[in-house]
């Protein structure tokens, strides 16, 4: 652990390698069973002097019953949450026999959905299923990836001894010439609340401590400038300086818990405003308004739980080369590691965080309180680390209820229409802002984008997603046209290189009109804006597939280069500019700047010089 079915399979010699050629339509059948992990766990009575004993999964993927000596422990029911229960009266010195049961997300999705009663959208996923689910949305298949639905222990598991009292949470703000250190502890015993010591270092020197003050929240204080003099700064605007603090409870000299989190001098927001023009979308740090360069990132493989650290930081270090200064995390993948989000508070890279919501949900009684669960320990964590400047309610659900089609396409008329719309319009304005702390409220926007595309007054509005380019079928010259106030999505296709293709597909197979390369395109438009603009924006029509991947990459440079010149230049009416997109999760056309293995296309070239002018 942690693994996947597929992995383990794999592993185990009993599936093919699903990354190679069509491999990956054979292993489908997997989404459609029940699994079973089995271990023993041997326990010395030195851990049994503990009084409580949590088990702790940070990652059940997704239906899941635990056994503890065939007795039933708890139910999962979202890949996004920890789950964790105290089985300290379950054990038994020495052997004791671990189960975790995964249920087929496809049939557990499909009784969801039958208890809800009505089909909501599902443009990217044949079965239907995945609105029901809390799961990864791109593993359903996407335009940029095939499908890949996974079921297993897709993070780390841990088992946590502790007796009268421990840390529960933490949270460090700062306001005017304070730096206020609040601590929510958990009790074991209710007579050691009067016995407890809290102390807080930054950087290895203490700062605060305090004592004998029961409840569940405890304050401490100290001045600012002692602590955190330097001010923090997105990258090309100063320093970024992070400090560690710990927070320690003790009984007498005795260590009860201890817990580190990152902090900074931050002042960071998006102030979304009336103006003279519409609505505005600007970035705000301590030297004012700056123009935000990023990207959209997606998950860095098909299958979450193989994703190294190592792979999630080497993002941080495409942007940071590239000039970059934002990133946004895309609602259809996985919230991102610890180790991503540190990386980015060190680079100076700011994290636009959506949701993990990229479907229309059933948000309602015990599904709308799951989601609530998920984004308040979700929030809390990210909101925690000094580059966070927003969190957002979903991924294009807004525009897309107002002008896809969907109510005529999956036939959502009169009661089933209010239903779906109002329970999902709760859920964006009002449920997730209140699993915010109150002093991150300027941090939380209900849905991206507030504007669509295709008119003019979506260029006054907020920030744009803008697709005329690839899905208007616009030609390159449009990017000057179609300037909104922040465009938070926009991008041109690309192929990756034959030699990257041929570690994955046969080599005979790489040629013009070759059915293995033709199951890479996950795009409903095929590769004919690809052939279009290779014709219209450089004059050329290839001969071989090797001259259509390098007249494919040219014609995405050339697309990158255009776009933020043109929101560059329209300066202070746009102010950010955020790629779709940084990376790729398989390798196959789509439309990053950086292809599966970690290799920069000419595009990603041509956004850094973009991005390193003035």
């Amino acid at each position: 652990m942690p693994g996947v079915v597929q992995t383990d399979l794999l592993r185990h010699g009993l599936i093919p390698d699903f990354m190679l050629g069509s491999n990956i339509d054979s292993v489908q059948w997997i989404e459609n069973e029940d699994w079973e992990y089995r271990r023993t766990l041997f326990v010395h009575d030195t851990l049994l002097r503990h009084q409580h004993l949590d088990l702790v999964f940070k990652g059940l993927d997704t239906f899941a019953e635990v056994y503890l000596n065939d007795s039933l422990i708890g139910k999962a029911d979202n890949m996004f949450r920890t789950w964790e229960w105290d089985i300290r009266r379950a054990l038994r010195a020495g052997e004791n026999d671990l189960k975790v049961t995964f249920r087929s997300p496809i049939k557990e999705g499909a009784k969801l959905r039958e208890a809800y009663g009505i089909q909501l959208p599902h443009d990217n996923d044949p079965s239907g299923v995945s609105p029901y689910i809390r799961k990864a949305a791109y593993q359903f298949g996407w335009d940029f990836c095939p499908r890949l639905v996974t079921s297993g222990i897709w993070k780390e598991v841990g088992l946590r001894g502790w007796s009268d009292a421990r840390i529960f949470d933490v949270l460090t703000t700062h306001s005017g010439d304070l730096v206020s250190f609040m601590v929510f502890p958990q009790y074991g015993t209710k007579s050691i609340e009067n016995k407890l010591t809290y102390e807080v270092e930054v950087n290895g020197r203490r700062v605060a401590a305090a004592r004998n003050k029961p409840g569940h929240l405890w304050k401490l204080s100290a001045k600012r400038a002692e602590i955190i003099p330097d001010r923090w700064f997105p990258a090309g605007h100063g320093t970024h300086a992070v400090q560690n603090v710990t927070y320690r409870m003790l009984q007498g000299k005795e260590l009860l818990s201890e817990v580190s989190v990152p902090f900074a001098w931050t002042d960071h927001y998006f102030n979304v405003r009336s103006d003279s023009i519409g609505v505005g979308f600007t970035a705000h740090s301590h030297a004012g308004p700056f123009f935000a360069k990023g990207c959209n990132l997606v998950p860095p493989d098909l299958v979450p739980s193989r994703i190294s650290d190592s792979a999630w930081v080497a993002q941080v270090s495409h942007m940071q080369h590239a000039g970059m200064n934002m990133v946004r995390v895309w609602a259809g993948g996985v919230y991102p590691p610890e180790a991503f989000l540190s990386a980015c508070d060190t680079a100076g890279i700011l994290v636009w965080q959506d949701y993990m919501i990229a479907n229309l949900l059933p948000a309602e009684g015990t599904f709308m309180a799951n989601v609530k669960v998920e984004s308040s320990e979700q929030a809390r964590r990210i909101a925690k680390h000094p580059s966070t400047i927003i969190l957002c309610g979903n991924n294009e659900l807004r525009v897309a209820w107002h002008n896809w089609g969907w109510q005529t396409r999956y036939g959502l008329h009169g009661t089933d229409s209010a239903r779906v719309i109002d329970s999902n319009e709760r859920l964006w304005t009002r449920e997730l802002r209140h699993t915010l702390w109150s002093n991150w409220a300027d941090k939380y926007t209900a849905t991206s984008p507030i504007s669509n595309w295709g008119n003019s007054t979506g260029l006054k509005y907020g920030d744009l997603h803008y697709w005329g380019v690839w899905h208007g079928d616009s030609t390159f010259s449009s990017f000057k046209n179609n300037v909104g106030r922040f465009m938070s999505e926009w991008g041109f296709q690309s192929y990756p290189d034959s030699a990257l293709l041929a570690k994955y597909i046969n080599p005979r197979d790489l040629y013009l009109g070759s059915p293995a390369v033709s199951r890479l395109q996950r795009s409903y438009k095929t590769d004919r804006p690809i052939w279009e603009a290779i014709e219209d924006e450089l004059g050329q029509r290839p001969e071989t597939f090797g001259e259509f991947i390098e007249a494919s990459q040219w014609v995405q440079a050339k697309a990158y280069g255009m776009a933020i010149e043109a929101h560059m230049a329209a300066r202070p009416h746009c102010m950010g500019t955020l790629l779709w997109q940084l990376n790729d999760c398989w390798p196959g056309p789509s439309w990053s700047i950086i292809d599966y293995e970690g290799n920069p296309k000419p595009a990603y070239h041509a956004v850094k010089e973009a991005f390193t002018r003035p």
